[in-house]
């Protein structure tokens, strides 16, 4: 791929676009520990020098992409749930299913604060909490159709208690070690387990406590 510098918004968002899609291969292949601007040049033909005219550092880049899977993730949320639960248990499968659809957010999430954001830029930062917050605002009223009987505070406690389980709770998943070749050792301690049956018994807990 030849670059040419961007001359304009549109040619701007293209580029953004073709340097997200490149970091994001890359940590398929080689992981996040290994990405490094030159890597990221050298996938697209790009230099390094020019990669500064449109990310000040590798974490801007990830927390961009971040957002974007953050704002699929979303809009898949708002198309699955469209009417109040019926069902709990129902409910709780549901939205695990709908979270495990979107594993590599899952997985930026549990190093965003402990790795990305240490590097990140003060202006990309700023950037990703106004995100997150709009994200957050979105899934809150969602949860409000799905329960309207939930307080505009109780639906913001169980976006914010699924959202800070679910970050943690991912990275040490089988789904998560089996897709990064960690090896699992099944008899220590409580061993690995899988991030489905373990995040809808939390779901069940969580929705219990929030209505009693």
């Amino acid at each position: 791929m030849d670059f040419i510098r961007a001359r304009n918004d549109e040619q701007k968002t293209i580029r953004v676009e073709q340097i997200t899609n490149a970091a994001a291969e890359l940590y398929v292949e080689i992981g996040y520990d290994k990405i490094t601007f030159s890597e990221i040049g050298r996938k697209l033909n790009f230099t390094r020098r020019n990669l500064y005219n449109y990310f000040r550092c590798k974490e801007d880049i990830f927390l961009t992409l971040l957002l974007q899977d953050i704002e699929t993730m979303v809009d898949d949320a708002e198309k699955t749930f469209v009417k109040k639960a019926e069902d709990l248990e129902a409910f709780c499968f549901a939205w695990a299913e709908m979270l495990l659809r979107h594993r590599r957010m899952l997985s930026l999430l549990g190093i965003v604060n402990t790795v990305i954001l240490k590097g990140a830029s003060s202006r990309m930062h700023n950037s990703f909490r106004v995100e997150m917050n709009r994200s957050f605002n979105r899934l809150k009223t969602l949860v409000q159709l799905i329960f309207p009987q939930f307080t505009e505070e109780q639906a913001y406690q169980f976006v914010e208690c699924e959202n800070c389980y679910a970050m943690t709770l991912y990275p040490a998943s089988l789904e998560y070690k089996e897709s990064h070749h960690i090896e699992i050792f099944p008899a220590a301690g409580f061993g690995t387990r899988d991030f489905m049956s373990q995040f809808v018994q939390f779901l069940r807990i969580l929705l219990k406590g929030l209505q009693e």
